[in-house]
């Protein structure tokens, strides 16, 4: 299992830098659908949490005051016992939260 799943890490890593996205997603010749889904989920959240551990540097509580998508579209927050009741958060805040 170890040398296999260190062969899917390393497909992953070639396939994912290459542009070619419907490369990247397709499962390798003879591997198991799971094991190639599991490498990628743990891939993908640790490159989130790289890029996220880079950005809490420069995207302080007082440079993003809100979480947004551009000019037009905001994040607000909605505690799972209040969905009615949204919240205006700072983006670092808003992210703490989903984690």
């Amino acid at each position: 299992q170890g040398a296999r799943g260190y062969n899917l890490i390393q497909i992953a890593q070639m396939t994912l830098g290459s542009g070619d996205l419907q490369q990247a997603v397709e499962l390798p010749s003879g591997e198991d659908l799971n094991e190639w889904l599991a490498v990628n989920v743990i891939s993908f959240y640790n490159e989130i949490n790289v890029l996220y551990g880079v950005l809490t540097e420069f995207c302080t509580h007082e440079a993003c005051p809100i979480m947004s998508a551009g000019p037009k579209y905001e994040y607000l927050w909605a505690d799972r016992d209040e969905t009615k009741s949204l919240r205006h958060i700072s983006a670092g805040a808003y992210i703490c939260l989903l984690y």
